[in-house]
This record gives structure tokens, sequence and C-alpha cells, in this order.
């Protein structure tokens, strides 16, 4: 007999859903991701998320916006953390990324999926975490242009997406490293992108 218990008694369903669909992409990917497989790991039936959402996307573009909102404040905590040097600073939030996708299965390609559907809500958080980068990257970068500071917060992000990705596609654990190295690897590499960086 199962000792499994439902995840949802009473309160909030919504936000119930939400968590459960982080918990459930962390658990088998984006891949692996339903509605159904959702309202099962939640304890409710089947029926249940479309009181709260229309579609697949909708509960996609909704954990979204929560995966966007803890990641800047990850973000936030590891340039606190960093001291003063703008370098290690910029850096710092590397790590905090490949951190949080490798918690979750999942970086930047969760918003792939949801590409398309209009949600004030997400516009509003990646806006929030693109205008911290780009005031950390100004800091690293005092005199740099407008388009220079684009161009490195994008090489920036790609690095630290290219490592969560290898790291969850199991290309680190061939050669042994740990999720600990695997976050020091991509912080060292975006301190090189960061110093070696040229103004046009």
């Amino acid at each position: 007999m199962s000792t499994n218990r439902p995840k949802y008694h009473h309160g909030n369903l919504r936000k119930t859903l939400i968590s459960t669909s982080l918990e459930l992409i962390a658990e088998v990917g984006l891949e692996g991701f339903s509605v159904a497989k959702v309202a099962k790991q939640a304890g409710v039936s089947s029926g249940a998320p479309y009181r709260h959402f229309t579609d697949r996307e909708s509960i996609l573009v909704a954990t979204a916006v929560v995966y966007l909102t803890e990641l800047t404040s990850r973000m936030r905590i590891a340039v606190n953390a960093a001291g003063k040097n703008p370098t290690d600073r910029l850096a710092s939030t590397a790590g905090a990324y490949v951190q949080y996708a490798i918690e979750y299965n999942v970086g930047f390609e969760l918003f792939a999926v949801v590409k398309g559907v209009h949600s004030a809500k997400l516009y509003e958080r990646s806006r929030e975490m693109i205008n911290f980068l780009m005031l950390v990257v100004q800091e690293a970068k005092p005199y740099a242009t407008w388009s220079e500071i684009v161009e490195l917060m994008e090489a920036h992000l790609a690095i630290s997406q290219g490592f969560a990705h290898m790291y969850y596609q199991g290309s680190f654990a061939k050669i042994k490293l740990t999720q600990e190295e695997s976050i020091e690897r991509v912080t060292t590499a975006a301190q090189y992108l960061i110093n070696g960086w040229m103004y046009q």
C-alpha cells in the first residue's frame, strides 16, 4: 500500500500547482512535463488545474514568472555576497544562474516553450532581471557604450546557459565534475570573459 499522501489539501491551489510544476520539471525535464502529471503530483483531480489555467502553456507561463523572480533574487544575493570587485560581482551571477538551473533541471529553454504567449507579468519579471544585469555589467565596464553593455550581457548569459545545459545533460558528470565545481568553473569562465572584453 502506498504511503504517499496528496500534496494539496486546502489553500491556494494555483500556488501549489506552480510549485509542483517546478518540482516536476526538476524531476522529468520539460519533455516529461504535462498538466496531468502536475495534477497527480499535487494530489488533485486531472481537471483541477483548469480552474486556474487554460492549458499547458498557461501553467508554464505562470511557472516561468516564479522561476524568473527567484532567479533574479538569487543573482542579487550572489552579487551582494561577492564583495566590492565589479568583475567578481558580475561573474557571481553566472554561478547563481547555473546553480538555480541545475536545481530545477531547466534554464532559459523554459521561456522558449512559452514564446509568443502574452504575459504582462512575465515581461515585467524579464525586464527586472535584464535591468539588474545591465546595471552590474555597467558597474564592471563603466566606459562601455550601450551596445557594448548589451553584447557583454548576452555573452555572459550565453556562457551561463551553456554551462547549465552541459551539466544537466550529463557532460560534466562524464569528467567527474561536481555541482560545486561546475559552478566554480562557470564563474571563472565569466571572469575571463569580463576581463577580456574589449570596447569596440
